[in-house]
């Protein structure tokens, strides 16, 4: 089980915005990481940082759901072909 941490969203200088552990450490390595395309950014204004704060949470609230916690419970009973890139649409 993971310790209790504060996190925070940041924008880093290459564009990417990363969801990492907050605090004073020199090498804080990203625990997810979110890239926005120009062209989305240009769209949303200054609302595509909004944006990645929302799916960021979402993606937080998922893993503490029941069916995070069911999906890992039967992942001894996974096939590879459950790990295969998937397309969203």
């Amino acid at each position: 089980m993971m310790k209790d941490t504060y996190l925070e969203i940041v924008e880093l200088e290459n564009g990417e915005i990363v969801l990492r552990p907050a605090g004073e450490e020199e090498d804080k390595s990203p625990i997810a990481t979110l890239k926005i395309s120009d062209d989305t950014k240009d769209l949303l204004k200054d609302k595509y940082f909004e944006l990645a704060k929302c799916m960021f949470h979402a993606g937080i609230d998922y893993v503490y759901s029941d069916d995070f916690q069911d999906m890992m419970a039967s992942d001894e009973d996974a096939h590879d072909e459950e790990f295969m890139p998937r397309i969203l649409h």
